[in-house]
């Protein structure tokens, strides 16, 4: 039966190209004249690609049928064999094309290892204009082409005699030619115009780098708006049907959230597991996250996303085999009814508030301490973590990969006026981050929120920084922090680039947090930030009251002490709240 796109194609056609199953090619023959013009004339006619399999004993075991650009041999999975050539050939047409291999053709060649890929070019009159042919070289890894100019060469015996010879030698050799892929294969869609400067698929590539995938192909389509049903339209579609194929992918990512429809189209006509943006960014989480809040965070995050998807989720429900986009706390939990599905949200919902509930009596007691709290928030791999370790001597994990920190960290530092705040690590942010996600992690988002400074961490040396600073600002504006004082920090100026360097605002604090240049400046707008609002305070302290004077060391800074009969004269800076918590202390 003939495969592929038959769409549109007269059963007349089709029968024609059924006739072909009936050819018998000789044993020692690469290709008959016969089956080359029959190809030819019938390509030349549907205006697509017509492509055959031929075994080494001259059987035809499949005819395909592709589009003008590209057609897909998805038998030849399960013939290749990895310590010699799979035993097919496969022939295929390039109307109003030459004859040259394409990359797809190449590395279709290399993943199937095939005995052999043919190409046959044909003009727009329909005439024969050349055919080369492609070989796997005897070391297993290079490529041989061989030119043919005219069809009177055919049938091309020599070429099977070096199939013959090369296959004796890889099978000597004993070298695996084909090793299974270990990675995920990814094939990344979206639109070729980049949406708030940012170059998102470049972007999305990161995600999916970092999510361990391999990403083999970035297919982009030119649309001011999303087909409904197929997300990048039915045809581009098809499209990357064959590339997926052709690079034997086994994973789609789209660089926009789909609805149920897109998603449940797409990955029927793809025929592989699709998934998107969102979906992976969910499953980074899902791999990172370590503390208890930050799993259920995540879980309740993905049954919220997974919810009203759950009907257009075959292919992925049906390999629960932990691959990118299955994984996480809630991966289990797909399957169960919807009823089940609301009951864990709610639980998780209930849960996440009670512990936010805990988070806010640790913070009024950091209140009622006056330890100051300075929150690093910024884009993902902005250098947040590098940072926190450089101005606490911490060891939190600091990869250059994005989403490298889940769950915030707090740590305890000392200012050169000797006055101790907390400074607190948190999740970067991106661009496209996902609504479900932010409303998770809002509580843990309010770490920032609450901070009486906030350090916007900028990757000076990224062309997009500005861009990617809006991101951070609309994130923000979100979880209502406007009134919260912020530091831009722009950091890595060790790799920035002298064109990003002149548009920075020269108000932010200029840094490298790997080389730790600019530290001791950030630490001192950090205390001068601090000082704004501040006024100059007088208590005098009994000489029992040892607690209250410690309490002021800490929570303010100390300008002059004096001693005195009645006890010690503290002159310092403070804002009113700790003034009256001072006085508060001395009344009890």
């Amino acid at each position: 039966m003939v495969k592929g796109n038959i769409e549109n194609i007269r059963q007349s056609v089709l029968d024609r190209l059924e006739k072909i199953f009936d050819i018998r090619v000789g044993r020692d023959e690469f290709l008959s004249e016969e089956v080359a013009i029959e190809m030819i004339e019938i390509s030349h006619v549907i205006k697509r690609e017509i492509a055959i399999s031929i075994g080494r004993d001259g059987t035809i075991m499949d005819v395909s049928i592709g589009d003008s650009s590209t057609v897909a041999f998805p038998q030849l999975r399960t013939l290749r064999r990895e310590s010699r050539l799979s035993g097919v050939r496969c022939i295929h047409t390039h109307p109003k094309g030459t004859a040259e291999l394409s990359g797809i053709d190449i590395n279709t060649l290399k993943n199937s290892v095939l005995d052999a890929m043919c190409a046959i070019g044909i003009t727009d009159e329909g005439k024969f204009c050349g055919m080369q042919v492609g070989m796997i070289a005897e070391d297993g890894k290079g490529v041989e082409a061989y030119n043919v100019q005219s069809l009177k060469q055919l049938p091309l015996t020599l070429l099977m005699d070096r199939i013959k010879e090369i296959d004796e030698a890889i099978m000597k050799s004993n070298a695996p030619v084909f090793e299974p892929p270990t990675v995920e294969r990814a094939v990344l869609i979206g639109f070729s115009e980049s949406r708030n400067g940012i170059d998102s698929l470049s972007e999305l590539a990161e995600l999916a780098k970092t999510a361990g995938a391999e990403v083999v192909h970035i297919e982009t389509q030119s649309r001011s708006i999303p087909d409904p049903s197929y997300y990048i339209g039915k045809g581009k579609a098809s499209i990357i049907m064959h590339i997926c194929h052709n690079l034997e992918a086994t994973l789609c990512i789209t660089d926009d959230e789909l609805t149920g429809a897109q998603s449940r189209n797409l990955e029927q006509l793809l025929g592989i597991r699709l998934i998107d943006r969102t979906a992976l960014i969910l499953d980074i989480f899902a791999g990172r996250a370590q503390s208890s809040e930050g799993r259920m965070q995540v879980e309740l995050a993905q049954l919220k996303y997974r919810l009203p998807r759950l009907q257009g989720m075959g292919v992925v429900l049906s390999r629960q085999t932990g691959g990118i986009g299955t994984r996480g706390p809630g991966e289990k939990k797909l399957e169960i009814d919807r009823r089940r599905i609301r009951r864990r949200i709610f639980e998780l919902e209930s849960q996440i508030k009670h512990m936010k509930e805990q988070r806010k009596l640790r913070q009024s007691r950091r209140d009622k301490q006056g330890i100051p709290v300075i929150a690093l928030a910024g884009y993902t791999n902005a250098g947040k973590s590098t940072l926190f370790n450089a101005l606490s001597d911490s060891d939190v994990i600091a990869e250059d990969k994005l989403f490298a920190t889940l769950d915030p960290v707090t740590r305890k530092i000392t200012l050169e006026s000797g006055q101790e705040v907390l400074i607190t690590d948190t999740v970067g942010f991106i661009h496209k981050l996902p609504h479900d996600l932010v409303d998770a992690f809002r509580s843990t988002l309010e770490e920032a929120v609450n901070a009486n400074i906030i350090l916007h961490v900028v990757d000076a040396s990224s062309k997009t920084c500005f861009e990617q600073m809006q991101v951070v600002h609309e994130v923000l504006g979100s979880l209502e922090s406007k009134d919260t004082p912020v530091i831009t920090v722009y950091n890595k100026m060790d790799k920035a680039e002298h064109a990003n360097v002149l548009g920075l605002d020269t108000k932010g604090v200029m840094i490298s947090a790997k080389t730790k240049e600019g530290l001791d400046e950030l630490l001192k707008a950090i205390e001068d930030k601090l000082s704004e609002g501040q006024k100059q305070y007088s208590l005098t302290i009994p000489y029992n009251r040892a607690d209250v004077e410690n309490f002021l060391y800490d929570a303010s800074k100390v300008v002059e002490k004096e001693y005195l009969s009645d006890g010690v004269k503290v002159e310092f800076l403070s804002d009113s709240s700790v003034f009256g918590q001072a006085v508060h202390m001395l009344q009890k």
